[in-house]
């Protein structure tokens, strides 16, 4: 919402601009339950008393994400009426705070949206490996791993490729700036214009690599297991739930010096094994029709 001046004023005075519209919209449509997906919109958790309606977060994020809440904010949280848990590393965490309804229902992929696209590996034969990291430029996502282990690995016959959007903030500036300087011209950056661009590029990588320092499950992996792409990951957490041998490499280590050798040799050694034999049996126990059937039942007996 755009705050006019004279609203700044009240605001100024002590009026609670926020709870006033919060008021309007609940006297507007009746809502009988307030429904917050992740934990970063849980700061209005506090208004619910004031309206009689059912409380339901859905926690995506791992616990060290509780240090950028006050403790009121999760005393919040953990006030909620039922707590949704996306993979079993959230609800094993939750589960130690909450004394509540806790469910565990498990995020996935889109498998029938992904196969609309009608995407086929399109990759030419080549002397050259390219390895596809996707994601937010951000620290949790690993982009510096990114990068330490791309320069350490520049004079070999590979290409680094990251698909995401750089963000308004100054770790996304030195990122960039850092690939400057570096001079990596075995690094590109991508913003996709679509999702289209986005599986084409991981349709037509040869491995799919996860440099996220933590994952609560991790969905782009997923996407890149269903493509058909061996994944290398990082033991961010949920890159545990999702890697094994059958479909890739998880590497038990933050040091880019070791993930550099790990991952020279997965694609020296073990890629030819899994190139067109990439196991996707993992993708069943995430079932995006079964998971929403879960996810709406909670919601009729909350709200009911």
């Amino acid at each position: 919402t755009e705050y006019q001046l004279i609203d700044k004023i009240k605001h100024h005075l002590g009026v609670d601009l926020l709870a006033r519209q919060l008021r309007d919209i609940q006297q507007k449509y009746g809502y009988t339950a307030w429904y917050f997906n992740t934990i970063r919109p849980s700061f209005l958790l506090k208004y619910a008393s004031r309206f009689n309606v059912k409380t339901i977060s859905h926690i995506h994020e791992l616990a060290s994400n509780y240090s950028n809440l006050s403790s009121q904010i999760f005393s919040d949280i953990l006030d909620s009426d039922a707590i949704i848990a996306c993979s079993k590393l959230v609800e094993g965490e939750i589960a130690l705070a909450y004394d509540g309804q806790l469910v565990l229902i498990k995020s996935a992929i889109d498998k029938e949206y992904i196969r609309s696209f009608i995407l086929q590996d399109t990759l030419q034969s080549s002397n050259r490996t390219t390895i596809v990291c996707a994601g937010s430029i951000s620290d949790r996502k690993g982009t510096d791993i990114f990068l330490k282990v791309a320069e350490l690995l520049k004079n070999l016959p590979f290409d680094f490729i990251w698909v995401g959007h750089f963000s308004d903030t100054g770790f996304s500036n030195w990122i960039r700036k850092s690939q400057a300087k570096l001079n990596l011209t075995n690094v590109t950056f991508i913003n996709p214009s679509s999702q289209f661009e986005y599986y084409s590029i991981i349709s037509q990588s040869d491995v799919f690599f996860s440099t996220s320092r933590e994952e609560s499950l991790g969905l782009s992996m997923m996407e890149a297991i269903y493509l058909g792409k061996p994944v290398i990951a990082l033991n961010s957490g949920g890159s545990s739930l999702i890697i094994d041998e059958s479909n890739g490499l998880l590497i038990h280590s933050f040091d880019a010096k070791e993930i550099a050798i790990n991952l020279t040799d997965f694609i020296e050694t073990k890629i030819s094994q899994l190139k067109n034999n990439v196991s996707t049996s993992v993708l069943d126990q995430y079932d995006l029709q079964t998971e929403f059937m879960r996810w709406e039942s909670l919601l009729k007996k909350i709200v009911l």
